[in-house]
Protein backbone atom coordinates (compact mmCIF):
# COMPACT_ATOMS: atom_id res chain seq x y z
CA UNK A 1 0.00 0.00 0.00
CA UNK A 2 1.24 3.39 -0.82
CA UNK A 3 2.54 5.78 1.73
CA UNK A 4 -0.26 8.82 1.77
CA UNK A 5 1.26 11.88 2.84
CA UNK A 6 0.17 14.91 4.76
CA UNK A 7 0.05 16.64 1.89
CA UNK A 8 -1.96 14.52 0.15
CA UNK A 9 -5.66 15.87 1.17
CA UNK A 10 -8.41 14.40 -0.60
CA UNK A 11 -6.77 11.02 -0.89
CA UNK A 12 -6.79 11.38 2.73
CA UNK A 13 -10.34 12.25 3.32
CA UNK A 14 -11.35 9.48 1.07
CA UNK A 15 -9.62 7.02 3.27
CA UNK A 16 -10.71 8.04 6.66
CA UNK A 17 -14.28 8.94 5.32
CA UNK A 18 -14.18 4.97 4.06
CA UNK A 19 -13.27 4.10 7.29
CA UNK A 20 -15.52 6.13 8.69
CA UNK A 21 -18.55 4.55 6.68
CA UNK A 22 -17.09 0.72 7.15
CA UNK A 23 -17.43 1.36 10.92
CA UNK A 24 -21.55 2.71 10.69
CA UNK A 25 -22.08 0.04 8.70
CA UNK A 26 -20.76 -2.37 10.92
CA UNK A 27 -22.11 -0.49 13.97
CA UNK A 28 -25.53 -0.74 12.04
CA UNK A 29 -25.29 -3.94 10.92
CA UNK A 30 -24.49 -4.95 14.90
CA UNK A 31 -27.34 -3.04 16.06
CA UNK A 32 -29.87 -4.72 13.66
CA UNK A 33 -28.56 -8.11 14.78
CA UNK A 34 -29.15 -7.56 18.57
CA UNK A 35 -32.67 -6.15 17.35
CA UNK A 36 -33.83 -8.87 15.68
CA UNK A 37 -32.62 -11.54 18.89
CA UNK A 38 -34.40 -9.35 21.15
CA UNK A 39 -37.46 -9.67 18.41
CA UNK A 40 -37.16 -13.44 18.65
CA UNK A 41 -36.68 -13.69 22.29
CA UNK A 42 -39.37 -11.48 22.83
CA UNK A 43 -41.79 -13.84 20.75
CA UNK A 44 -40.60 -16.93 22.26
CA UNK A 45 -41.15 -15.08 26.02
CA UNK A 46 -45.16 -14.62 24.76
CA UNK A 47 -45.04 -18.01 23.41
CA UNK A 48 -43.87 -19.51 26.30
CA UNK A 49 -46.34 -17.58 28.58
CA UNK A 50 -49.46 -19.77 26.75
CA UNK A 51 -47.81 -22.92 26.06
CA UNK A 52 -46.25 -23.11 29.71
CA UNK A 53 -47.71 -26.38 31.39
CA UNK A 54 -49.08 -27.01 35.05
CA UNK A 55 -47.15 -29.23 36.86
CA UNK A 56 -48.83 -32.27 37.90
CA UNK A 57 -48.71 -30.70 41.76
CA UNK A 58 -49.89 -27.84 40.20
CA UNK A 59 -52.99 -29.68 38.54
CA UNK A 60 -53.67 -31.52 42.03
CA UNK A 61 -53.64 -29.12 44.07
CA UNK A 62 -56.31 -26.98 41.56
CA UNK A 63 -58.84 -29.79 41.15
CA UNK A 64 -58.62 -30.35 44.87
CA UNK A 65 -59.66 -26.95 45.97
CA UNK A 66 -62.69 -26.61 43.33
CA UNK A 67 -63.87 -30.18 44.22
CA UNK A 68 -63.66 -29.13 48.21
CA UNK A 69 -65.17 -25.26 46.89
CA UNK A 70 -67.59 -26.12 44.63
CA UNK A 71 -69.56 -28.62 47.08
CA UNK A 72 -70.63 -25.85 49.46
CA UNK A 73 -73.73 -25.20 49.71
CA UNK A 74 -73.78 -21.99 48.22
CA UNK A 75 -73.03 -23.34 44.90
CA UNK A 76 -75.44 -25.98 44.70
CA UNK A 77 -77.78 -24.33 42.10
CA UNK A 78 -74.68 -24.15 39.41
CA UNK A 79 -73.38 -27.62 39.81
CA UNK A 80 -74.61 -29.43 37.36
CA UNK A 81 -73.83 -26.40 34.93
CA UNK A 82 -71.22 -26.12 32.75
CA UNK A 83 -68.55 -23.39 34.11
CA UNK A 84 -66.78 -20.84 32.23
CA UNK A 85 -63.52 -20.15 33.54
CA UNK A 86 -61.55 -16.58 33.02
CA UNK A 87 -58.45 -17.93 30.33
CA UNK A 88 -55.63 -16.07 31.65
CA UNK A 89 -55.22 -16.65 35.21
CA UNK A 90 -54.73 -14.14 37.81
CA UNK A 91 -51.50 -13.37 38.39
CA UNK A 92 -50.11 -14.54 41.85
CA UNK A 93 -49.15 -11.60 43.09
CA UNK A 94 -52.72 -11.26 43.56
CA UNK A 95 -52.49 -14.10 46.11
CA UNK A 96 -49.48 -11.98 48.11
CA UNK A 97 -51.24 -8.56 48.15
CA UNK A 98 -54.34 -10.25 49.52
CA UNK A 99 -52.36 -11.64 52.07
CA UNK A 100 -50.18 -9.15 52.77
CA UNK A 101 -53.75 -6.95 53.15
CA UNK A 102 -54.70 -9.48 55.91
CA UNK A 103 -51.10 -9.42 57.73
CA UNK A 104 -51.07 -5.27 57.73
CA UNK A 105 -54.32 -5.66 59.51
CA UNK A 106 -54.72 -8.59 61.14
CA UNK A 107 -55.33 -7.05 64.36
CA UNK A 108 -58.13 -5.57 63.51
CA UNK A 109 -59.99 -8.62 62.29
CA UNK A 110 -61.21 -10.06 65.64
CA UNK A 111 -63.11 -13.70 66.03
CA UNK A 112 -61.41 -14.03 62.14
CA UNK A 113 -57.82 -16.17 63.07
CA UNK A 114 -55.35 -17.01 59.86
CA UNK A 115 -52.46 -18.28 59.53
CA UNK A 116 -49.67 -16.31 59.26
CA UNK A 117 -47.31 -18.05 57.32
CA UNK A 118 -44.83 -15.29 56.23
CA UNK A 119 -43.64 -11.50 58.01
CA UNK A 120 -43.13 -8.92 56.39
CA UNK A 121 -39.45 -9.67 55.15
CA UNK A 122 -40.60 -12.90 53.27
CA UNK A 123 -43.59 -11.06 51.68
CA UNK A 124 -41.43 -8.60 50.59
CA UNK A 125 -39.01 -11.49 49.02
CA UNK A 126 -41.97 -13.19 47.34
CA UNK A 127 -42.88 -9.59 45.72
CA UNK A 128 -39.11 -9.74 44.35
CA UNK A 129 -39.41 -13.20 43.16
CA UNK A 130 -42.99 -12.33 41.39
CA UNK A 131 -41.57 -9.23 39.71
CA UNK A 132 -41.55 -10.53 36.44
CA UNK A 133 -44.43 -12.96 36.27
CA UNK A 134 -45.86 -14.01 33.47
CA UNK A 135 -49.63 -14.79 33.07
CA UNK A 136 -50.53 -17.89 32.48
CA UNK A 137 -53.51 -19.03 30.28
CA UNK A 138 -55.36 -21.88 31.46
CA UNK A 139 -56.31 -24.99 29.23
CA UNK A 140 -59.35 -27.53 29.45
CA UNK A 141 -57.40 -30.06 30.16
CA UNK A 142 -55.95 -28.48 33.47
CA UNK A 143 -59.77 -29.29 34.94
CA UNK A 144 -60.52 -32.93 35.90
CA UNK A 145 -63.14 -32.64 38.21
CA UNK A 146 -65.65 -30.20 36.50
CA UNK A 147 -66.77 -28.94 33.08
CA UNK A 148 -65.36 -26.07 32.00
CA UNK A 149 -65.04 -23.76 29.04
CA UNK A 150 -62.56 -21.29 28.20
CA UNK A 151 -63.22 -17.70 28.03
CA UNK A 152 -60.86 -14.62 26.92
CA UNK A 153 -61.08 -11.68 29.45
CA UNK A 154 -61.45 -9.05 26.78
CA UNK A 155 -64.58 -10.93 25.53
CA UNK A 156 -65.55 -11.50 29.30
CA UNK A 157 -65.09 -7.15 29.93
CA UNK A 158 -66.99 -6.60 26.52
CA UNK A 159 -70.03 -8.80 27.88
CA UNK A 160 -70.21 -6.81 30.68
CA UNK A 161 -70.25 -3.42 29.29
CA UNK A 162 -72.61 -4.72 26.27
CA UNK A 163 -75.06 -6.36 28.68
CA UNK A 164 -75.74 -9.18 25.95
CA UNK A 165 -78.33 -11.71 26.17
CA UNK A 166 -75.14 -13.92 25.91
CA UNK A 167 -73.56 -13.17 28.99
CA UNK A 168 -76.84 -14.74 31.26
CA UNK A 169 -76.19 -17.98 29.65
CA UNK A 170 -72.34 -17.93 31.12
CA UNK A 171 -73.18 -19.00 34.87
CA UNK A 172 -71.41 -19.53 36.82
CA UNK A 173 -67.76 -17.56 35.88
CA UNK A 174 -64.63 -18.59 37.45
CA UNK A 175 -61.35 -16.47 38.09
CA UNK A 176 -58.41 -18.29 39.49
CA UNK A 177 -54.49 -18.00 39.84
CA UNK A 178 -51.95 -20.64 39.85
CA UNK A 179 -51.11 -22.13 43.01
CA UNK A 180 -48.00 -19.61 44.58
CA UNK A 181 -45.84 -22.31 46.28
CA UNK A 182 -44.50 -21.19 50.09
CA UNK A 183 -42.71 -24.44 50.73
CA UNK A 184 -44.21 -27.75 49.83
CA UNK A 185 -46.98 -27.97 52.19
CA UNK A 186 -48.30 -24.36 51.78
CA UNK A 187 -49.68 -23.03 49.09
CA UNK A 188 -51.87 -19.76 48.51
CA UNK A 189 -55.06 -19.33 45.58
CA UNK A 190 -56.89 -16.80 44.68
CA UNK A 191 -60.20 -17.13 43.16
CA UNK A 192 -63.28 -15.42 41.95
CA UNK A 193 -66.29 -16.98 41.23
CA UNK A 194 -69.32 -15.29 40.07
CA UNK A 195 -72.50 -15.03 37.92
CA UNK A 196 -74.60 -12.60 35.74
CA UNK A 197 -78.03 -11.64 36.99
CA UNK A 198 -79.14 -8.67 35.32
CA UNK A 199 -75.48 -7.40 36.41
CA UNK A 200 -72.25 -9.41 37.17
CA UNK A 201 -72.01 -10.39 40.77
CA UNK A 202 -69.35 -12.06 42.73
CA UNK A 203 -70.15 -14.92 44.90
CA UNK A 204 -66.74 -15.40 46.63
CA UNK A 205 -64.00 -13.38 46.04
CA UNK A 206 -60.67 -14.36 48.40
CA UNK A 207 -57.15 -15.62 48.90
CA UNK A 208 -57.22 -19.01 50.35
CA UNK A 209 -54.16 -21.03 51.90
CA UNK A 210 -54.21 -24.87 51.11
CA UNK A 211 -52.55 -26.99 53.38
CA UNK A 212 -51.27 -30.61 52.40
CA UNK A 213 -52.21 -33.13 55.16
CA UNK A 214 -51.89 -36.50 55.44
CA UNK A 215 -50.97 -36.10 51.26
CA UNK A 216 -54.36 -34.13 50.67
CA UNK A 217 -54.74 -30.79 49.83
CA UNK A 218 -57.31 -28.66 52.33
CA UNK A 219 -58.64 -25.67 52.67
CA UNK A 220 -56.71 -23.94 55.82
CA UNK A 221 -57.71 -20.71 55.82
CA UNK A 222 -59.08 -17.99 54.11
CA UNK A 223 -57.90 -13.87 53.15
CA UNK A 224 -59.96 -11.05 52.45
CA UNK A 225 -59.31 -9.00 48.65
CA UNK A 226 -59.97 -5.65 50.47
CA UNK A 227 -63.31 -5.93 48.49
CA UNK A 228 -66.38 -5.82 50.54
CA UNK A 229 -69.39 -6.30 48.50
Amino acid sequence: MARVRLTDKPLLVNLVTKYIMKYILLLLITIATFSCKSQIKNKNNIETSINQELSNEEITIINEFLTIELDKDRYKEYKKLEIFVIEEALKKQKSLSDYEFNFKYKNSWGKFINEWILDSLQIDQKKKELENEEVYHWKESDFKVIKTKMLKYEKFRKLINSRSKEMFQMKPILYLSKPLFINDKNVFISFEIGTFQGVYGSLEHFTVLMRKINNKWIQNSFYEDGVFN
